[in-house]
């Protein structure tokens, strides 16, 4: 049976490259998983005070979420952190206090950023915010992350340029898979 993964992208843009390289992790992903991107850029900025009375965007996600056999977070780098658009859902879909979807959800980390690292601050960012006690996510080892964006991984059509980027997203997400089959 596929596995249904839920994939947190922590951009908006039109022009976003994380969209871009999960665009790519699905042409890659194998047979065993399918990548469904779940919508989070209208999500309202968490607030306690609607937990009572939650709005449908954090409902709709949070029903996501726990209808998920796993996840893919995907987060630009914004000075130096996971994006606050990424942040805001990990808040949402914690919430309310003891009613967290996130739980047992075997989690993959996919980073991108215009400096050389790649994002790997972002990566450790989320493992650390992934495997947390409000949100218990099992976290496979091995991170994505992509860099030097502005130094040709892309052409002007979308395309990765760089075999080893191609490679090593194939081995995270073929990895991913199998991680993801242990649960």
């Amino acid at each position: 049976m596929t596995k249904q993964i839920a994939v947190l992208i922590g951009s908006g843009s039109t022009t976003s490259f994380s969209k871009l390289v999960v665009s790519h992790l699905q042409k890659m992903a194998p047979a065993s998983i399918q990548l469904n991107i779940v919508e989070i850029a209208d999500l309202p900025l968490y607030d306690r005070d609607l937990d009572e009375n939650s709005p449908a965007q954090y409902t709709r996600v949070r029903e996501q979420i726990a209808n998920a056999d796993g996840v893919i977070l995907v987060s630009p780098e914004h000075n130096g952190a996971i994006s606050a658009m990424l942040k805001n859902a990990i808040d949402v879909v914690s919430r309310p206090m003891g009613q967290s979807k996130w739980f047992g959800k075997p989690a993959g980390i996919v980073t991108v950023a215009a400096g050389m690292a790649g994002g790997v601050r972002v990566a450790d960012q989320l493992r650390t915010i992934a495997s947390g006690s409000f949100i218990g996510m099992p976290v496979y080892q091995q991170n994505a992350c992509i860099g030097g964006l502005f130094n040709g991984v892309f052409d002007q059509n979308g395309e990765i340029t760089i075999d080893a980027v191609k490679q090593m997203l194939q081995q995270f997400i073929d990895g991913y898979a199998e991680f993801v089959a242990k649960f």
